[in-house]
């Protein structure tokens, strides 16, 4: 019991690490001008900024006019996305995919957004389950459930 408790913790600090990681790594590429704030999304649990840029397949936001006072003011944004990352009060969290590549979300408490929590993904148990997993799938897709069924366990 105490070896899987370890283990648990293990493998929790190192999902920490790797969450940590992606916002410094999101930070420098913010300073560095590979990325920059594309957007915000709302959601009913706050607000999220959305970051893209060449790096990521799409073109990086600019003034479309080449006013540099937009441009500065869109480098100003970046600078402070940058430091709540690093000040770990932003975190990513998450993608998405759109038609020109992908983008990388951020957001915090500053934002409405809970901290992000390592969790130990139990998406194993589900796929244990196949019966639940169909009758899942139907329920998302509207399938009719005599498709899945031909694919239960023996």
């Amino acid at each position: 019991m105490v070896s899987k408790q370890n283990n648990n913790e293990k493998a929790l600090q190192t999902i920490s690490n790797i969450h940590r990681n992606l916002a410094i790594i999101t930070a420098i590429l913010l300073l560095t001008g590979q990325i920059t704030i594309m957007g915000v999304f709302v959601t009913p649990r706050g607000f999220r900024v959305t970051l893209a840029g060449p790096i990521t397949g799409i073109r990086r936001i600019e003034s479309p006019t080449g006013n540099p006072i937009v441009n500065l003011g869109i480098d100003i944004i970046d600078i402070f996305i940058a430091k709540f990352l690093l000040l770990d009060q932003f975190s990513v969290t998450g993608s998405a995919l759109t038609p020109e590549g992908f983008t990388i979300n951020c957001g915090g408490p500053l934002l409405g957004v809970p901290r992000v929590k390592a969790k130990i993904p139990r998406i194993q148990n589900l796929f244990n389950d196949l019966d639940n997993f169909n009758k899942l799938v139907c329920d998302i897709f509207n399938i009719d459930p005599s498709v899945a069924n031909k694919y239960k366990k023996r």
